[in-house]
């Protein structure tokens, strides 16, 4: 009985110890190493956990791109100290086998930014600045550049501009992934000295109606005082230039829809963001609003080429009838007596049918005079003056035509009691778009264009039963530009 038992027992033992010799001998096997690469970016540190079945009698062991790194530790942390691809192994061996898994890490380069140490600019002048910025090959790239808690652009390069002297600290972030780097320079805003107003005519361009007076240069109604310039057009264009650079107040009268005149300052103004920029001195009615282009001098060639111009988008953009509208005026003729003389010209538009007319102009000689004893130009064709007045000789001046034609787009509109009055308008360049209608970021402008684009209807209420009749030749509804100033210079 107890050579039974004492065999049972013995049975046991045996039973357990090739129990555990099996147990020990299970080959190891490793989990929880994803096939994804894990991005880190210099100075991260990671661990790296991975799962492992059968614990005991294994050894571990981890490589870094084959390299011995660490043993017999389960988890390792791994330290990205330099940017590029790394195989991270683990390995566990014991004697029932043996397992590995790689984890995959890919440390990203570190951003840095460099640009010039030394910046220096005159005030009211762009700098174009281009930093060079190297790190991870990414495209989610995103930039801030910075005077103090101010942003003022978010592109990798900086068109900076101030209308203020000074010295700043100009930070620029860039951000990629979980990077973050930033560099800081400083910039010297040289002082300068210009003109406020935008006193250079580049263009003049008028369309004629009743009692136009293409020679004007400053306040309409004191003509017979000397306000007057009856020259050719080139001739025209230097002295509206010097009578504007000393009297911001001098103004154009650019006429019927379609007269237009371009203006340069001697620097570039400042688009300051949430701010107007510029302000325009004109006369028109509150439904009378004149379009106005700016255009940034880009390729610094000191004239606005015809793709560096944008509109200014106002309560009226985009609702333009005639997109691509045009009219040509033509002289006809000038008849004179002895106390009076009468100039007549036709205009017709661009239309499959075309709206079309003539205009008279008729005055007395003696309520025309000037105070040089001049005939005044008022009522004449753009360019056409009396060059003798005893034997009543009208003649154009050299550069000026007798046909022309003015294009633009027009929005047709019902300006009945819309009365024309000198007024001021405010003008962002943050307003500025494409032909799109796409807003374009500029760092100022230098060149301005002013255009009448509003045909004028009013109802006609003694003469035509309450009709509607075209208004677009009356002398009431011309417009007349003053002064475009730089709201930012102090100076």
């Amino acid at each position: 009985m107890k050579k039974s038992i004492l065999l049972k027992l013995l049975t046991v033992v045996l039973f357990f110890a090739f129990a555990c010799k099996k147990e020990q001998e299970r080959a190891p096997s490793i989990s929880g190493v994803g096939s994804e690469t894990i991005v880190m970016n210099i100075g991260d540190k990671m661990v790296l956990a991975p799962n492992v079945t059968n614990l005991k009698g294994n050894k571990y062991t981890w490589l870094i791109n084959g390299k011995e790194a660490a043993t017999g530790q389960l988890n390792f942390t791994f330290e990205a100290a330099e940017p590029g691809n790394f195989d991270v192994a683990f390995k566990v061996e014991n004697p029932g086998g043996s397992d590995s898994q790689t984890f995959k890490i890919f440390v990203e380069k570190a951003i840095a930014i460099s640009m010039e140490s030394k910046l220096t600019v005159a005030m009211c002048e762009v700098i174009d600045i281009t930093p060079s910025v190297t790190g991870p090959d990414r495209n989610d790239y995103t930039y801030e550049w910075l005077i103090g808690d101010s942003v003022i652009g978010k592109n990798k390069q900086l068109n900076f501009i101030s209308p203020a002297a000074g010295t700043y600290d100009l930070t620029l972030r860039a951000t990629a992934g979980k990077q973050t780097a930033s560099a800081t320079r400083t910039i010297t805003v040289k002082p300068a000295t210009y003109v406020n107003n935008a006193f250079t005519v580049l263009e003049y361009l008028p369309a004629p109606a009743k009692n136009h007076n293409w020679s004007i240069i400053g306040d309409a109604e004191f003509w017979d005082y000397g306000s007057e310039f009856p020259l050719g057009y080139t001739d025209f264009l230097a002295k509206a230039t010097e009578i504007r650079k000393q009297d911001f107040s001098a103004a154009l009268i650019l006429g019927s829809w379609g007269g237009s005149a371009t203006f340069k300052f001697d620097h570039t103004v400042v688009n300051a963001p949430g701010k107007p920029d510029l302000e325009l001195s004109a006369t028109y009615s509150r439904l009378d609003l004149p379009a106005v282009y700016v255009a940034y001098d880009r390729n610094k060639n000191g004239q606005p080429d015809n793709d560096e111009w944008y509109e200014i988008k106002n309560e009226d953009y985009g609702i333009e009838d005639l997109p691509d509208y045009a009219i040509t005026f033509t002289y006809q003729k000038t008849e004179t007596d002895a106390k009076r003389i009468s100039t007549y010209f036709n205009w017709q538009d661009n239309q499959k049918e075309p709206a079309k007319g003539e205009v008279i102009n008729t005055k007395s000689y003696s309520s025309s005079m000037t105070m040089d004893g001049l005939l005044s130009t008022k009522g004449f064709f753009p360019g056409y003056n009396m060059i003798d007045f005893p034997s009543k000789q009208v003649g154009l001046l050299n550069g000026w035509k007798d046909t022309f034609t003015r294009t633009g787009k027009r929005i047709t509109k019902d300006l009945t009691g819309a009365v024309s009055f000198s007024q001021k308008l405010n003008i962002d360049i943050d307003q500025a778009v494409n032909s799109k209608g796409e807003r374009v970021q500029l760092p100022g402008i230098n060149f301005v264009k002013i255009q009448k684009v509003v045909y004028p209807f009013q109802q006609d209420f003694i003469n035509a039963g309450g009709e509607k009749k075209d208004f677009n030749m009356e002398e009431g509804r011309m417009l007349h530009v003053a002064s475009i100033t730089d709201k930012h210079l102090k100076n």
